[in-house]
């Protein structure tokens, strides 16, 4: 279900010596795709299980984002039985409209899966390594330094490092999936791509376990069908601004920001330039902190004031990117309303 999301919500962080801000910033999705409001995600065509866990997985994690009205597996399959149809392989331009409106919804999610693969190597590499050659340790006067042991008490053996070779094994995995969004109105395909993702690792017998292929391909697909949600859904990344120091007071209002307490921050900055009209870095967090409530037209007013005193990068970026995030603000009020 689409409803309004709050633009910025945040969390402070002091990193080293430069302060900054971290901020979580909602984006509109790549495809507009505003209009579909049901949605049925049919099984993807590949091998095995694997197409019917894909989609449940894609299922559930559009489920999570609230943005469609999605069609529970159990249902689609219900109608499927019905109708003597099967889940993957049955979609294509001239069927989506007929078999869309069978389930009632605005559109449907298809998809094959490109590969899908763990395969191993083995091989040897030089590492270092503790050996005992049948030597003991000993003290000063020469005596055999003994240990305690389970057993009881024991030679102590010493040890030497050497190079050796090692046997290892590089368990790799790949998986890559292409997905499409047909309207059920027209046939169209309204968003697609395709997108992939890599494991590989190398283990050696005596330190620790291979994961299973099973564990990997899951993960491998969680991770493609993560980088799906951004194509079609709002959603949300975390981005970091900077404070600009200067002077004592300056510095104090950015202490109360990292508290979260941006009112007596801004107080202390507006005080700051009404004694200083051209304290650029003032003028700089006056704008990052509009920034943060979401006034676009403020900071970019409070940011163009500090670029005039001074043509700093970071203003100029400060400036850029207000006026991206105010085309992304617009194409992300289409989105939700």
């Amino acid at each position: 279900m689409k409803h309004a999301v709050i633009f910025l919500v945040l969390f402070l962080f002091v990193a080293g010596c430069s302060k900054k801000v971290y901020v979580n910033v909602t984006k509109p999705a790549q495809y507009n795709v505003s209009d579909v409001k049901r949605l049925a995600v049919l099984d993807f065509n590949g091998p095995g299980n694997a197409g019917t866990n894909i989609a449940s997985e894609f299922t559930n994690r559009l489920w999570k984002t609230q943005y469609f009205k999605i069609m529970e597996r159990r249902d689609l399959q219900k109608i499927l039985d019905e109708h003597a149809l099967q889940m993957s392989g049955i979609i294509n331009d001239s069927t989506a409209v007929e078999f869309g409106k069978i389930l009632g919804v605005d559109a449907l999610i298809v998809g094959d899966i490109v590969s899908y693969e763990v395969h191993d190597k083995r091989g040897k590499e030089k590492a270092k390594e503790k050996v005992w050659k049948g030597d003991y340790e000993t003290d000063a006067k020469g005596n055999v330094i003994y240990e305690k042991t389970k057993s009881g008490q024991a030679k102590k053996k010493k040890y030497v490092e050497e190079l050796v070779d090692k046997e290892y094994i590089q368990r790799s995995g790949n998986v890559s999936i292409g997905f499409r969004m047909v309207s059920v109105e027209t046939g169209e395909i309204r968003a697609g791509d395709t997108k992939s993702s890599t494991y590989s690792r190398k283990f050696f017998p005596d330190k620790g376990q291979l994961p299973t292929p099973e564990s990997i391909l899951n993960q491998l697909s969680e991770s493609v069908i993560e980088q799906f949600i951004p194509l079609i859904t709002p959603y949300t990344v975390t981005v970091s601004k900077t404070f600009e120091e200067d002077n004592d007071e300056v510095d104090l209002g950015i202490e109360y920001a990292q508290k979260n307490l941006w009112d007596r921050a801004m107080k202390i900055w507006q005080d700051e330039l009404a004694r200083n009209p051209g304290n650029n870095a003032a003028l700089y967090n006056m704008g990052l902190a509009y920034e943060v409530m979401g006034d676009f037209d403020q900071a970019e007013e409070y940011y163009n004031k500090a670029l005039d005193i001074e043509p700093k990068d970071l203003y100029m970026e400060a400036l850029s990117n207000i006026r991206r995030r105010r085309i992304e603000q617009q194409n992300l009020e289409q989105q939700l309303h």
